[in-house]
């Protein structure tokens, strides 16, 4: 079994644990889950990239992007609590609307 193999086994079977878990807990809070999800890959990530030095590059795309939208989260999670409005909702609402 090729590292890539392996990699792709761990994560997926990391993920859907921490499915499972949410399901049987009824979590429905989408910031809560992606956080899980993010510590989840970066930490699987963290240790790939170590294992195999190819894979540095395209591993590290994968952790800015995660990075980013859990990023994203925090200030739409910041702006609630200070100003009562959720930007996440209301991107959401205007794309729903746009869209045929």
């Amino acid at each position: 079994m090729r590292i890539y193999d392996n990699y792709i086994i761990i994560l997926t079977s990391l993920l859907l644990g921490a499915t499972i878990i949410f399901a049987l807990v009824n979590e429905t809070r989408l910031d809560l889950c992606f956080s899980v999800y993010l510590i989840v890959c970066l930490v699987v990530n963290g240790l790939y990239i170590y294992l195999n030095p190819k894979a540095k590059k395209g591993l590290n795309k994968v952790n800015y992007l995660l990075f980013s939208v859990f990023t994203l989260i925090v200030a739409s999670n910041i702006a609630e609590m200070l100003w009562r409005i959720n930007p996440l909702e209301i991107a959401w609402e205007i794309i729903h609307t746009r869209l045929p």
